[in-house]
């Protein structure tokens, strides 16, 4: 009988040990989900809120072109702004003048530069016909 007895009992701390595991397991799952629903939340909202600021963007600018709207009907009757929007717009010109362009030569902007992508195959062989071109061209 005593070898039954330190069975029940080695049972008993087995299963109690084994329903702690569980319940710390069936607990760390749960935190990990809230966490990963909490981190979800999170990239919503910043995408929320991007496109909050990209509406308000939006408004302002409907904004600003309705009241220049305004300020051109107004003006409509105004003759020296109708004078102003011939000269502007149409290029018209008054008796004696000359219109003068200036024409300057196109720099290679930054934006350009980066958009260049450093890996693109037909970037590294243009550059290689024109280091052939080189070097043909010096012997």
């Amino acid at each position: 009988m005593v070898t039954d007895f330190n069975k029940k009992g080695n049972r008993e701390f087995f299963n109690d040990k084994l329903l702690f595991k569980t319940i710390g397991i069936i607990f760390l799952i749960v935190i990990f989900v809230l966490i990963l629903a909490d981190f979800k939340m999170y990239q919503k909202k910043q995408k929320l809120i991007s496109q909050i600021n990209i509406y308000q963007k939006q408004i302002e600018d409907i904004k600003n072109s309705s009241q220049d709207l305004k300020n051109k009907i107004t003006n409509a009757d105004n003759i020296d702004y109708l004078e102003k929007l011939a000269y502007e717009q149409l290029g018209e010109q008054r008796p004696g003048e000359k219109e003068i362009i200036f024409i300057t030569p196109q720099e290679k902007t930054k934006e350009n530069a980066k958009s260049e992508n450093f890996w693109d195959i037909k970037l590294w062989f243009s550059w290689l016909n024109g280091s052939w071109q080189w070097i043909s061209g010096k012997f």
